[in-house]
């Protein structure tokens, strides 16, 4: 029989390894190791112990960690108050997500029996002093409300093929090889022996259970095989050492001579909680062995004989956490966020949910009413004499070229710094993509380059607003017009931006955005085309519907009439549903306040990010209103040991998302063999491509998260400084 025992190489797991070992127990331990493995020594060369190294916060990374096993003893946790009260949010990742995901993978696994390490502080401030499994939980802290969390979910989970154990224990005592001195008996004796006294905080009168790290080990083992039909609860203490807080400092106390105790005049303590054990006696017949006398003198004689200090970093918890918190995940750390905070998310609520539903129910799922009521509402945002909305930006773009006469043997010109699908929308027309390097401070189009790249045979001008920051249209426009070429502007990214006061959309012949999921609006998929003039935007609409001269809603609306169709020219179905049409409607009446949220962190991670010399921030012009769809920070590598990669795959084991916009066109092998392009002919494009990092951004991002991003890259980067 094979058990996992995850935390294995902790104060506990470090007294019941070996026991079960002994009991003929295979036993892997699975733990990440921030107190080391030493601990479990002398169990080393058993054939019978297999030790797996990770954080149970990444159980995906150990596919094979349940693989014949039979049971587990789940151990790992952050433990006690002062650890959990650091982050409380980290607190309910370890302790009740990643229990949960334990036991989901357990139950996948066949695994029937999961003994879960709880803590009697569930009980908190009790009504009654005297508790049973049965009395009702009342925990004051964030370490017992997400023990208790767990517990609720792992009950939830029980069932015939799952009998979850429940082990709500008192506060352990004793000397492990894994030892600790912030548990209140073990740092007790520590005191007195150092300073010759014992301080009582809290007011001493709370109850508080206690039992012996070894009773303990003997407890969960005896767990194991415990009977546990539908899930089981036990509370785990020794009957003998239900004492309140100054009656326990007093015994310890009589046990070291010339020791006094002094009661601190504070605030009492919430949490008072004496606990019956007479359950885990009558089912299982369990009984302590160690007594509080036995307890002292063998912590007495560990503390003498120890050459360091008990109170130093390795025998507290919080301490060690503290430290490993400022430390990078790579480098055996704690992730800066407690939970994962993606590069982007759609900003969606109740009036969404409406929108769609009440569209849904109508019957117009893709011709409706809702389309001219975004297209109208799109116009009045960006101040566009003419909008036509579209299944994505792609779509806006194929259609603006297609109305252009783009076609086999004629140029495009763009910047490499672009997304993937402008360049294949070009070469599948039969057109050839040319690429213009960019400016080095905006990475948008850089004017200069577009002229030099212009030929006889260039046909179209395609800047992209990158990241929401306006390029320089005086420039791109007065090249334009000097070469007689048309500007189909890439503003996927800039709903929401402006140059020189003029909203992007608003003065332009065409212009074409996304609303992508995680754009800054999104009708799922989606796009929209701004255009100046009225024909343009007929026949752009024409080709959009398949070269009809109508449309579903047209021939079968309430008030259509019946006439046969007519195909104008060759077309495409390009033209957006009515689904993603009314979400899109209510997604424009929250716009100013998502745009409002955007502003608001870009300027936030801009104040704290500006001293560090490792990092060049988002250029912003004077003459543009930034849409922040992106914070698209630069790396400056020449002062990093660590690639743009690297960090982003740090940042990713600190919880926190990234991106890459973009890595540019030119240097994808497609692109590099089919138009034989190579890194030095774009030298901006391609050192930017190596830099480039977006930070998350998005209405839903906290200050809280922001704060976690910031640390992350900040502590990632103090150890990858050159």
């Amino acid at each position: 029989m094979r058990v996992l025992i995850t935390g294995g190489a902790g104060y506990l797991g470090c007294r019941l390894v070996p026991r079960l070992l002994e009991a003929g127990w295979a036993v892997r331990v699975f733990d990440r190791g921030c107190f080391g493995f030493d601990g479990l020594r002398a169990c080393l060369q058993n054939p019978d112990l297999e030790l797996v190294e990770g954080d149970i916060r990444r159980l995906q990374e150990h596919e094979q960690l349940l693989e014949g096993v039979d049971a587990i003893i789940h151990l790992a946790a952050l433990v006690n108050d002062p650890s959990c009260d650091l982050d409380p949010e980290m607190a309910a990742d370890i302790n009740v997500e990643s229990t949960l995901e334990l036991a989901r993978r357990a139950i996948q696994a066949g695994i029937r029996r999961l003994v879960f390490a709880s803590t009697c502080a569930v009980y908190g401030r009790a009504a009654f002093e005297w508790l049973d499994e049965a009395s009702p939980p009342n925990p004051v802290t964030a370490f017992a409300q997400s023990k208790l969390a767990a517990e609720r979910g792992l009950l939830s989970l029980a069932g015939a093929h799952f009998e979850p154990v429940i082990v709500r224990s008192g506060t352990l005592f004793g000397v492990s090889p894994r030892m600790r001195f912030d548990l209140a008996i073990n740092q007790m004796v520590a005191t007195a022996l150092r300073d010759g006294r014992i301080e009582v905080r809290g007011g001493g009168n709370q109850w508080r259970s206690f039992i012996h790290v070894d009773d303990a080990a003997r407890a969960y083992g005896a767990m194991l095989s415990a009977p546990a039909p539908g899930g089981e609860i036990f509370n785990l203490g020794n009957a003998a050492l239900n004492l309140p807080i100054r009656a326990l400092a007093d015994a310890v106390a009589g046990l070291i001579p010339g020791t006094s105790v002094d009661r601190a005049i504070d605030d009492d303590d919430r949490r008072s909680f004496r606990i019956n054990v007479e359950k885990l006696a009558a089912r299982l017949g369990f009984q302590c062995e160690h007594t509080l006398e036995s307890g002292v003198a063998e912590i007495s004689d560990c503390v003498r004989s120890m050459q360091g200090d008990p109170f130093d970093e390795p025998y507290f918890n919080v301490r060690r956490i503290q430290r490993l918190r400022n430390t990078p995940v790579p480098e055996g750390g704690d992730p800066a966020a407690s939970r994962f905070v993606p590069l982007s998310r759609p900003s969606l609520g109740e009036e969404e949910e409406q929108a769609v539903l009440e569209t849904l129910r109508s019957g117009w799922l893709t011709s409706g009413h809702q389309i001219p009521a975004f297209e109208a509402a799109f116009s009045d945002s960006v101040q566009a004499r003419h909008t036509v909305a579209v299944t994505s930006c792609t779509a806006a773009i194929h259609l603006c070229l297609v109305d252009l006469g783009v076609g086999p043997g004629d140029e495009v010109i763009s910047p490499p710094i672009t997304w993937a699908s402008t360049g294949n929308t070009i070469l599948n027309m039969g057109a050839r993509i040319v690429f213009a390097d960019v400016d080095p401070d905006t990475l948008n189009l850089d004017p200069a380059a577009l002229e030099a790249a212009i030929t006889e045979r260039t046909r179209a001008i395609i800047p992209v607003h990158l990241g929401g920051h306006p390029c320089d249209l005086d420039a791109i426009r007065a090249v334009a017009k000097k070469y007689g070429l048309p500007v189909v502007e890439d503003a996927a990214h800039a709903l929401g931006a402006a140059w020189r006061g003029a909203p992007i959309g608003s003065e332009s012949p065409a212009a074409c955005f996304s609303f992508y999921s995680i754009k800054n609006i999104t009708t799922m998929e989606g796009g929209m085309i701004a255009l100046s003039d009225p024909d343009r935007a007929a026949h752009i609409r024409m080709l959009a519907t398949n070269g009809l001269d109508n449309t579903a809603w047209d021939r079968y609306g309430r008030s259509a009439l019946a006439r046969p169709l007519e195909v104008r020219e060759p077309g495409f179905k390009y033209l957006m549903g009515n689904v993603s049409a009314a979400m899109g409607v209510a997604q424009l009446k929250k716009f100013a306040s998502f745009r409002s949220a955007r502003r608001r962190l870009a300027r936030m991670y801009t104040e704290v990010l500006r001293d560090v010399e490792e990092i060049q921030l988002p250029a912003v012009r004077p003459e543009v209103d930034h849409a922040w769809h992106l914070y698209a920070i630069r790396l400056n590598l020449e002062r990093l040991r660590l690639s743009r990669d690297e960090i982003a795959h740090a940042l990713r084991q600190e919880n926190i998302g990234t991106g890459v916009h973009f890595y540019g066109l030119h240097l994808h092998a497609y692109y590099r063999e089919a138009l034989g392009l190579r890194p030095e002919m774009f030298p901006v494009a391609t050192r930017a491509s190596r830099e480039v990092l977006s930070l998350p951004l998005h209405p839903q991002l906290t200050d809280r998260n922001v704060h976690e991003v910031v640390s992350a890259l900040k502590k990632i980067i103090r150890f990858a400084r050159r």
